[in-house]
């Protein structure tokens, strides 16, 4: 198999990984999204250690023509099974954290006469740097397992066990999950993020911006999932927190309050528009996204 395709293929079963595991963080409620995590990880890795064992004499009873898709059918299943286990781990790791008999909570609203303020941890990242984190990882796990089988050095025991590959492809993938996580970890912050008729006021670790809502030209409020954060565009301020990756207190989740009613009127007032996502996206990626509407030159 030439590089090009081996490490496509890698890629191609990575974001397979990373699709089901976001689809299991996204499920309510949690618990079934766990279930479903457990159950899959489980079918498929036994699936893959019966492959194994008697997988060969099955591709090579394959006609020609279908003996090269099932084993890069295979191939690709090694990220993608890799990735659902450190998912996994993620997800035990968490529930060890739990407090025991307390449920976890979302921030809520603090309302006063003034305005409403809620507070979390977050780590200033934009999405293209998480994804970007993502895809160096399986980059990586790509090339180390391809070396070896690029230069011929595979022994012949390991070349009858995709097993091997998954544990290579997990050993690789391990530290620097962890490292990056560690890294999160240092720099979340604590955020306070309040609204009032007429501002919007972001205070990260006590150091606090004031911006009119009639100055910001792009707000994102993505309460759940992979992707909830603040994003905020103004001429004062261009900030993208993300609250998946941080360090939350103990019993308090990763998660953001819907925004007030009279929130998103203030917002429109000050010519701010809910742009989307709408539909069945909506749904899948709860966020809100208002941009503003610039007043158009008479003609």
């Amino acid at each position: 198999m030439d590089v090009v395709p081996f490490i496509l293929t890698l890629v191609g079963g990575w974001l397979i990984g990373v699709a089901f595991v976001n689809w299991t963080l996204r499920m309510q409620p949690v618990s079934r999204g766990v279930i479903v995590h457990v159950g899959v990880a489980v079918v498929a890795t036994t699936a893959m250690i019966v492959g194994v064992e008697g997988g060969g004499a099955f591709i090579r009873g394959l006609p020609e023509a279908l003996r090269g898709p099932v084993v890069m059918g295979q191939l690709a299943l090694i990220p993608a099974i890799c990735w659902t286990l450190l998912g996994l781990v993620s997800r035990v790791t968490v529930l060890a954290r739990r407090p025991a008999r307390n449920l976890r909570t979302v921030p809520e609203w603090v309302e006063d006469r003034t305005g409403v303020t809620v507070a979390f941890h977050a780590v200033p990242m934009r999405l293209r740097t998480l994804y970007g984190w993502g895809i160096a990882l399986a980059a990586l796990v790509a090339v180390v397992i391809s070396i070896p089988i690029v230069n011929d050095a595979v022994p012949r025991w390991a070349n009858q066990s995709p097993m091997i590959f998954l544990a290579a492809a997990a050993i690789t993938a391990l530290p620097p999950y962890l490292v990056f996580r560690a890294v999160c970890a240092r720099r979340t912050r604590s955020v306070v993020v309040r609204f009032t008729p007429r501002g919007l006021t972001l205070t990260e670790d006590g150091v606090s911006v004031q911006i009119p809502l009639s100055r910001v030209t792009r707000l994102v409020w993505s309460a759940s999932g992979e992707t909830c954060r603040v994003e905020l565009e103004a001429p004062a301020a261009d900030r993208s927190l993300l609250l998946s990756v941080a360090r939350h207190d103990r019993g308090v989740s990763a998660e953001l309050p819907p925004l007030r009613a009279r929130t998103v009127s203030w917002l429109a007032e000050a010519g701010l528009i809910l742009v989307g996502p709408t539909g069945s996206r909506a749904k899948r990626s709860p966020a809100w996204v208002f941009e503003h509407a610039f007043d158009q030159p008479k003609s």
